[in-house]
Parts: structure tokens; C-alpha cells; sequence
């Protein structure tokens, strides 16, 4: 079945201020993703073309900002990067764009006189790497030389670089077709290979680009970025050529080249992506067979895909939104359902459910990992009993009862017993039945300057709905597993 797809076409393009508000984003299955908007200018610290997970799915960290090209013929040269700076748009490379598409990876096709460029953009999956293909195709009677220029960083997507010599500390070292840019914090390399091509050694800073929707939010805003020279190809009149731009991070170069290596194929790679996204279709309407094939529906399983993400172990994890968002513990159990249920990922709901079952500690699961430390943090009333409702969807979906009896029935157990008796926060099971807890606990858990913007303490009406559910899930659970005594008390609980 074909792929979905989305077109713009360059009327689409023209109006500035309204194609800025339009983004695009993929992912690699780690927890890191590529993400920019469809002209091209970052406006966002998140934006990048290769936000790398460096501990999956945590420590996202931007390696590659963008990158800038340019198209020279005669002397003559077409600037075909964008860039925003606090009171200046430059270049302004978005007036040779002529269409933009996803279909589904992300492909910006430029036109400048006689030559036309085409790019696309994909990262792999399960691999922080991130892979730009061009055809450049002049139909001139002159030559073109045609130059891509790399803005690489290497900061946490939270921060924000500013000062070329303070905030990013690094060596670079330069190879036949590739760039390495060993960094002191984080401690990784960044290696940079492009196919077919001449790499020009030009060190240069890109200081104070301005990212709008930061500033929006009030967050920082300004950040530079290092562009260690440039690749450049030159096209013969009336003919055409391709070249591969690669990106990978790991610990060190030896393992980054190793890695590109495996990848040198790019059209190779590129079509190993689209047959596993054709998989995951397959896969969704063996299962459902009377669902017709729709490009909407197909656009919502890749984004159902792009939220479950691989941690340690293996172990998979479901991210509560992207940007920024991290593993919320709330957020995984109610999309569960719709991300691996629906979609027959049964395996993976499994891997949820019991990492989530060994995080648990008096009785409470998490309400979120912290990206940077992996620590969690536990102030939620609720997300203990949407993960008991997680599991009872899971055995609707499944009846694997042998599963939940031999790995998560303790945890079960213990978070009810633990409510009954008082844990953290000030949960506690009230003489009148119903669940009593402090502030700040439920979703509603926005504050201004440390105060609760809604503290809702005391007895929050659907962490009463979620306490029924819970206790008569565990009757019926009980009954299962031949403990009429339990089940009798959770009856008589409810």
C-alpha cells in the first residue's frame, strides 16, 4: 500500500509568517527525532535535524541544527539556507522553494534558474543518525556547484548555546569524506560524511539566531552554532548528481564511521525505513480487516509509532509528547490503548507494563522519568490507578492472564495496600471509603513561581471514579486467580 502523503506547492509556501507555523517531525524509535518547519528555519531550541537520544529515550540532546545550502552558477550564487535572527531573516533562501512534501519523510524541493535541488530527510530507526539525500539536477548550459554547509552543536535540547568558546568545548578532525567534533560536555563525538563530494575545512560561527516561539514562551531564546566548512559537489551542464549528507553521534569516531559505513547505501537505507512503516500498515489492517486503507488513518499509526520509543534493555517506553515531554507515567497508561493495543503491539504493552511495575515504591508508580537524571518522580495520586486500568485494557485486548499473574500481580497488590494503610503525599484510603491525597497531584498541576495554579486537595472526583475502577478490577482479578478472600474484600471496597 502506498505510503501517505502531504503537499504543499509554492502559492502554499509564499506567505512567511503562516508557513512558520507549520512543522514537521520524525522520529527513530530511541527517543530522538528530526524536526524543523517546512521552510526550513528553526524556530524552536527543539528543532534539529538530528536530536540524538544519548541514554534512550533520555538526554536528547540537538547535534545537528540544519543544514544550509547553496547553488553557485557563473558567479552567481543562490543562497538556499534560512536563518532567523532577532531583527533579520537571513538568507532568505525560502524564495526558491518550491514545494515542500511528506510523503512520508520530509522533502524541500528548491529551484534557482536552471538547476533544481531536491531534499530528503530521514533518520533511522533505532539509530542516532541522520541522513539527508539531494539530486541536483542542472539543466543549464554552465556548470553549478552546488555546496551544503553543516550548523552542528551538541547541547541538551533544553539549553541553548551562547559564546563560541564557554558553553561548547571541542576538537575537530577532519578525514577524506568525513568531519569528527569530539565534544567535553556531553563526552561524544559528532561525525559528519557526505558522499560524492569535496569537503573545504572554513571554521565559522553562526552566533545569535533567534528561534520565535522560545521567545513566545518566554524561554531562552539566542543560540549559535559552529559550521566546521562545507561539501561541495559541482554539476555538470545538462546532467545531474546526488549526494548523501550523514550524521551520527556516539562515543567515539571509530564507532560513528563503523556505523555510517553500514548506511553507505542511502537509497538502501531510506527504502529499509519506508518497508518497515509499510509493515507497521500491514500489521494494523491484518488484524482489523474489514478497516479500510486511508492516508488518515495511516498518518495517525506513523504517529502512534512515533511516541513508543526503546529504552535500556530493550525495554520500550511510551514519550507523553514531543517536543520536550518525557516518560510520564499517566500519560503511557492512558495512550496505551490507542499506541499498542489497537495496534496489536502486544509485546511492547507488555514491556510498558512491567517497567513501569518495577519503578513502583510504596505503592505509587511514577508520574514521570526525568530525562537528564532518570530519576522518577512520584507526586501523582492517579497514575497508580491508570496503570492498573492500563493492565485491565491490556487483558481485554489479550486475556493473557498468565502474564499479569506472574509479573504484575504483586505490584497490584501493593499499590491497593498501600492506599489502604497511607502512603506518600498524604494518600490515604479516608473512614468514608474514598481516596484522600494533598496538592498538586492530579493532572491539574500547573503552578506560578512554586504556588498551585490548582492545588485540588482532598478527594478529586475522577481519582474517586479510578479508585472504584481499580477495586473492582482487583475483585475480578482475584476471582481469576483463585483468591475469593481478596476478591471479597475489594467487592466489599468498592
Amino acid at each position: 500500500m502506498n505510503s501517505p502523503a502531504l503537499r504543499l506547492t509554492q502559492p502554499q509556501l509564499s506567505d512567511f509568517e503562516d508557513a512558520l507555523k507549520k512543522e514537521w517531525l520524525i522520529t527513530n524509535g530511541l527517543g530522538g527525532y528530526a524536526s524543523s518547519t517546512i521552510l526550513g528555519v528553526n524556530t524552536r531550541k527543539y528543532h534539529g535535524l538530528l536530536v540524538a537520544a544519548l541514554n534512550p529515550p533520555s538526554g536528547r540532546t540537538v547535534c545537528l541544527s540544519k543544514l544550509d545550502e547553496e547553488v553557485n552558477v557563473d558567479g552567481k550564487v543562490y543562497l538556499l539556507g534560512v536563518n532567523e535572527f532577532r531583527d533579520a531573516i537571513y538568507p532568505q533562501g525560502y524564495i526558491h522553494l518550491a514545494s515542500f512534501s511528506v510523503s512520508p519523510f520530509p522533502k524541500y524541493v528548491y529551484v534557482t534558474q536552471d538547476v533544481e535541488v531536491q531534499k530528503t530527510i530521514f533518520i533511522p530507526y533505532g539509530k542516532n543518525v541522520a541522513v539527508t539525500n539531494y539530486e541536483v539536477q542542472n539543466g543549464g548550459a554552465s556548470e553549478a556547484v552546488f555546496k551544503v554547509t553543516p550548523l552542528l552543536t551538541c547541547r541538551h535540547f533544553h539549553t541553548v548555546t551562547e559564546g563560541n568558546t564557554d558553553s561548547l568545548r571541542f576538537s575537530q578532525q577532519n578525514c577524506a569524506d568525513e568531519v569528527h567534533l569530539k565534544f567535553e560536555v556531553p563526552d561524544v563525538v559528532v561525525t559528519v560524511r557526505a558522499s560524492n563530494s569535496r569537503f573545504l575545512e572554513r571554521p565559522n560561527w553562526i552566533n545569535r539566531l533567534f528561534y520565535r516561539e522560545e521567545a513566545l514562551r518566554g524561554e531562552s531564546c539566542i543560540d549559535d552554532c559552529y559550521q566546521p566548512g562545507s561539501f561541495e559537489v559541482t554539476v555538470p551542464p545538462n546532467s545531474q548528481k546526488s549526494l548523501s549528507v550523514l550524521v551520527a553521534v556516539s562515543q567515539t569516531s571509530s564507532q560513528n564511521s563503523q556505523l555510517l559505513d553500514t548506511l553507505s547505501n542511502t537509497d538502501e537505507a531510506l527504502n529499509k525505513e519506508l518497508q518497515r512503516q509499510q509493515t507497521l500498515f500491514s500489521h494494523f489492517y491484518g488484524l482489523h480487516p474489514v478497516v479500510p486503507v486511508t492516508d488518515w488513518l495511516n498518518w495517525i499509526l506513523l504517529a502512534a509509532d512515533a511516541f513508543v520509543v526503546s529504552g535500556g534493555n530493550s525495554r520500550k517506553s511510551v514519550l507523553a509528547g514531543y517536543h520536550w515531554f518525557e516518560t510520564w507515567g499517566r500519560d503511557a497508561f492512558l495512550s496505551l490503548p490507542g499506541l499498542m493495543l489497537t495496534t496489536g503491539r502486544f509485546e511492547e504493552a507488555k514491556s510498558v507494563l512491567s517497567q513501569f511495575s518495577a519503578y513502583c515504591r510504596r505503592g505509587l508508580i511514577p508520574n514521570y522519568v526525568k530525562d537528564q537524571s532518570g530519576q522518577a518522580a512520584y507526586n501523582t495520586v492517579d497514575g497508580s490507578f491508570w496503570y492498573i486500568n492500563a493492565v485491565l485494557q491490556y487483558l481485554k485486548y489479550t486475556g493473557d492472564f498468565d502474564f499479569v499473574r506472574s509479573h504484575l500481580w504483586d505490584t497490584l497488590h501493593d499499590i491497593v495496600e498501600n492506599h489502604l494503610r497511607g502512603t506518600d503525599f498524604g494518600i490515604h484510603m479516608d473512614n468514608d471509603g474514598l481516596i484522600n491525597h494533598g496538592p498538586q497531584l492530579t493532572w491539574m498541576d500547573a503552578e506560578v513561581d512554586g504556588v498551585a495554579v490548582t492545588p485540588r486537595d482532598g478527594k478529586a472526583v475522577e481519582v474517586q471514579a479510578l479508585w472504584f475502577n481499580t477495586l473492582y478490577t482487583m475483585r475480578l482479578l482475584a476471582e481469576r486467580f483463585g483468591e475469593k478472600k481478596a476478591a471479597e474484600i475489594y467487592g466489599e471496597l468498592a
